[in-house]
């Protein structure tokens, strides 16, 4: 006897104890089974959010090139406006050489 309590008696509160603990540890290994997890899903999101961004740099970078080049190149209605003061500033000198004979 063991503080005024027999040993089958003893032996079973040791049991649901360690039955307890045992409990105890099992679900704060599966909290920290999840936290784990949801620690690994936040690092992959991570991963592509930082791909997503460099993604739309490189689009940016590319378009804002392509319309650099569109400047350079003269657009059409750049072309067809040069075009009509030609034609007008040809149609002018064709006009004033008839009139100064």
């Amino acid at each position: 006897m063991l503080f005024g309590i027999p040993w089958p008696g003893i032996v079973a509160i040791v049991a649901i104890v360690g039955g307890l603990l045992y409990a105890y540890k099992e679900k704060e290994l599966e909290v920290e089974a999840k936290s784990r997890g949801n620690s690994r899903e936040l690092h992959e999101l991570r991963k592509i959010v930082h791909n997503l961004k460099s993604r739309i740099e490189t689009l940016e970078a590319i378009a804002a090139e392509e319309k650099s080049q569109e400047k350079e190149a003269n657009p059409l209605s750049s072309i067809e406006i040069e075009d009509e003061s030609e034609r007008s500033n040809a149609g002018n000198t064709a006009s004033g050489n008839k009139t100064k004979t």
